[in-house]
Order: structure tokens, then sequence, then C-alpha cells
């Protein structure tokens, strides 16, 4: 059964975050995920280290510059392919399972064409149309914590009695407004199949772990796998002033698709004769797994304009604005839950008893935010600039400075109330600075030796709680690479690059509930990304 979500979430929402919760929405942190770029370019650009903002006659100017298609002075159609090894590399945590994720994908295709040629100052006029992977999605974080203070029973506890639910005279969970199970906002499914499962319960004091009595350890598993990409098809002009100046400008049409799965695993353990004793707690859980299913997909347009200047033969000036892309998500949600407990008691509840344990299985309809309540934001705009130099026909040295203002991405609309707004962006992240530097060198003429590197700064303010306790979110990141390139005769090349890139994420945690300054949560974590990413480009000049 498919619903869509129209009811407003309560402000309890904004107490309550982590990878395991709130996915019924799309999270602040999801947004500004999505909202950050890495041009992939070719595999010459890659080995350059991605400093291509005043360089030009290569597919790479597609996600830096589209004036550098007004240096092509023959037409060209190329291809890159690229595999990419990711390893996660977590903190505070024991690994477990497939922390790495491999992936074949193209990473930039297309065509650029001279539409017109001239004897005057404008000289030529190039057209180009090509596909730029710029995000990858990729991954696997498997990690696995003990935990003496609270279970993700306690998280959904808090929930219960912040939303003020009851239990009906059917013996459902339902709120205030008297929907029950699934009929109540999606936000509170979760405690739905809890209290279903056996994991809560209410009494006079509000809601509590049913079957959890203290003393018990925690053993916390959860694997968070994702797999997607983004990427843009860019329809660009470049422009050839007197081999002075170069102008170029494109529409680019943006793509986005991400699944992310989340299963997570409790074991509830007790020291021994610390067991509690069959009277007081006649059932005892003694493990359950909730696992959770989020699809995003969408489209987006934006635009790049850009100029390159060459005042000596040697020495070229860029700079290039890339315009706020404006996106509409669609978004997909579901969730299970399954429990086991010891029935160690005479069973008071008549629940079905096999070989000595009780089992409960749940799971939830699917939530689709679609057509007109698809989620829609806009982008930061982006400003490049390069300085690069060339000696001779020997080598070239290139340098690139980026900002991104993520200070200004903008939340347009959401289907529901999520209890942030675009000030929240405002507040709580930074405008990024980031480097890239490269040298191609060609002892030969056929041959040419490619190495390079780049650094991008935080994006998180001090204060970043939005995101601190949700979904890690790239923060700052360090790459180098190297590369070579073949000339096979006069119209074709072979080009290859390998880039090692760290990325450290936010901390995060599981989950985490604070209920009038009461907080349950998981152990804080922390995260690195290891990407090993391998380019080839084929090149074809004509």
């Amino acid at each position: 059964m498919a619903v869509t979500l129209l009811s407003v979430v309560t402000a309890q929402a904004q107490n309550t975050s982590g990878i395991l919760l709130n996915r019924d929405i799309l999270p602040a942190s999801s947004i500004l995920s999505l909202s950050q770029r890495d041009a992939v370019g070719t595999a010459r650009s890659m080995g350059m280290g991605g400093a291509f903002t005043s360089l030009g006659a290569d597919m790479a100017s597609f996600g830096y510059n589209p004036a550098g298609f007004g240096m092509y002075q023959r037409n060209e159609v190329s291809a890159s392919l690229g595999l990419g090894i990711t390893h996660a590399k977590n903190y505070n945590a024991y690994n477990f399972g497939d922390n790495n994720a491999v992936r074949v994908a193209i990473n930039n295709v297309g065509a650029s064409f001279k539409v017109y040629e001239g004897t005057g100052k404008l000289l030529a006029i190039n057209f180009a149309f090509g596909y730029n992977k710029t995000a990858d999605y990729n991954y696997n974080i498997s990690y696995q914590g003990p935990n003496t203070i609270s279970s993700l029973a306690d998280a959904f506890a808090d929930m219960a009695n912040g939303g003020r639910l009851t239990i009906n005279s059917e013996n459902k969970i339902a709120d205030p407004n008297g929907y029950y199970d699934y009929d109540m906002n999606a936000y509170y499914w979760g405690t739905a199949m809890a209290y279903k499962g056996g994991l809560i319960n209410k009494g006079a004091n509000g809601w509590y772990p049913d079957e959890i009595a203290g003393g018990a350890e925690m053993s916390q598993y959860t694997n968070l796998e994702s797999r997607g990409s983004a990427g843009e098809f860019s329809f660009t002009f470049g422009f050839n002033i007197s081999n002075i100046v170069y102008l170029g400008a494109s529409l680019d049409i943006q793509s986005i698709s991400r699944k992310q799965t989340i299963y997570y695993n409790e074991y509830i353990n007790y020291n021994e004769g610390e067991a509690p004793s069959a009277t007081d707690y006649p059932y005892q859980l003694r493990n359950f797994e909730f696992g959770q299913s989020m699809q995003i997909d969408g489209s987006g347009v934006g635009a790049k304009f850009g100029v390159v200047i060459r005042p000596v033969s040697s020495l070229r000036i860029g700079f290039a604005v890339h315009t706020p892309t404006y996106y509409s998500l669609a978004y997909r949600y579901s969730a299970a839950l399954s429990s086991v407990a010891l029935s160690a008691g005479d069973n008071p509840y008549g629940w079905e008893v096999v070989n000595g344990y009780v089992y409960a299985d749940e799971e939830t309809p699917i939530l689709q935010d679609g057509g007109e309540y698809r989620w829609k934001f806009t982008t930061p705009t982006r400003l490049l600039a390069g300085l690069s130099y060339t000696i001779g026909q020997y080598a070239v040295l290139s340098v690139d400075y980026q900002y991104d203002a993520y200070r200004a991405l903008k939340l347009n609309y959401s289907p529901v109330d999520t209890g942030y707004t675009s000030d929240t962006f405002h507040n709580s992240l930074k405008g990024t600075h980031t480097i890239r530097a490269g040298i191609e060198a060609k002892p030969m003429p056929w041959l040419a030796l490619r190495v390079g590197g780049g650094y991008k700064s935080k994006v998180l303010r001090g204060d970043y709680d939005f995101v601190a306790l949700s979904e890690p979110v790239a923060d700052t990141m360090w790459y180098a690479s190297a590369g070579v390139g073949f000339r096979l005769g006069e119209v074709t090349s072979i080009d290859l690059a390998y880039q090692y890139r760290n990325t450290r994420y936010s901390d995060y945690y599981s989950f985490h509930t604070d209920l009038n300054g009461n907080p349950n949560s998981s152990p804080q974590y922390g995260l690195d990304l290891i990407n090993h990413n391998i380019a080839v480009t084929f090149a074809f000049r004509f």
C-alpha cells in the first residue's frame, strides 16, 4: 500500500535524530549531502587534481568552466570510464561486515563540434553536449558498539511520550486525534512497530521499554548501505575571440538517484545471575531488527558561465560561475521490524509461543512524497578562478580556487513541516574553500605525465546540531592523484589516472532522543570514507 504524507510533524521531531530516526522525511543532512558536488571529469583532469578552470580543449570543462570549449581547434568525441572502491573507516566503534563498496560507471562522455569558423575577431564557435558525473553515493558503513544506558526501545518510548500517544479501546497505539497504527503521521510508524513488536508499552507514568530490565547490556549493530549517483547533462557553447579571450555558457540538466538501506540489530544480554525474574518480566526481549529503505529520485536545472583570458601565449586566467540548481525530488520510504522475546512466565498476554520464544514481525505501508508534494530545494552558487602557465611544449602548471556558498542553501518546499527552514542552513553551515593544483609534463610528444591534488575546507560551523546527530555528511576532504596520457597518432589518445581521496564526515549517532532534558542515545561515532578512483579516457579527434 502506498500513502502520501500530508500531516504535520510535531515539534517533538526536532528532538529526535540519528541514522535510524526521522527517515520518513528528507532530513536537512540529506539536503546538504545532495547539494555537495565533486566534478569527476576525464582521466586527464583527474590526474591534474581537477585544476581545470583555466584549461580547456577537454571534456572536463563540462564540470568546471564552459569557456574551455572555445579552445577546441577540432571536433572531438570522448568517453571516460571509472572504477571506484570506497572503504568506510569508523571511529569509536567496532567494524563488522563489509565496509567496502565497488562500482564501475561512466564518469564523463561527450562531443564537441565546430559550428562556426571565421577570420575576424570571432575565430570559432564550438557546440558541445555530454554527461558528467558529479557525485557518487556508493558506500557501506557497518559498525557495532556496546551500550549499557540506552536501547532503541528507549528512543521509541520517548517519541511516544513526546507525541502523547495512547492505547485505544482496540488495543492499538493511537495519537491524540484518534489516528492509530500506520494511519498516524509516518514519524510515529517506528513507535507503532515497537509497540506491536513488544519493545514498548504504556503504564501509569507513560511509555517505557516493556521487556528490558535494568542491568542489561545492548550490543547494537548498524549497517547503512547507499547506492546511486548524481550527474548532469550539459549543452554548451564556447567562443574563441582572437585566441585571447574564450567565452562559454552551458545549460545543465541535473539528475539524482540514491537508495539507502539501513539494517539495525540489537541484542540484549544480562550478566550471569542478573537475568530478570519471570514474575517481573514474563517476556524478556532478546533481540530485534529494524530495517528501513529510502529512495530519492529527481532532477534539477542550472547553468554555468565562464571566461578564459590569455594575455600572453603562455598564461591563462580563468573565471567561472555555477548558478544555483533548482531541484525537485520524489521520496519513497518503508520500514519493518521483527523481534524475539523469551517467554519466561505464564504468557499473560496469550501470545503464540514457539519453543519458548515469542516472535513478532511488522511492516509499514510505503510512503511516497511525489507529484505536487515533491521535495524542492536550491543549491548554492559556486565561484571558480584558475591560473595556468605553459612552459613551451613541455609542461603545464595549473592552480584553482573554488568557493561554494553553502550558507545560501535553501529549502523551497517540503510536503510536511520538517522543523527546519532555510535559516537553519544559513546558521549552521559555512562557505567552503577548495584549492586544486596540478602539473602536466611532456617528456615526449606522445607521452604526458601528470600529478595533482586538492583540499576542501569545513562546511559545518561549530554549532551544527541539525546534522551532528543525524546521518554523517562530508565535512572536509583532501585528495592526491597521478596520471599518464598517450597520443596514439593524430586522432586518438588514451589517458589513465588514479586518485586517493579521504573525506572526513560529521560525527553522528545511530539514534538520539531528548525528552525534557533526559537524552537516550547510542554512542557518538566518527567516520572517514577512503576512495580509490581509477579512470580511463578514450578520445577521438577529427
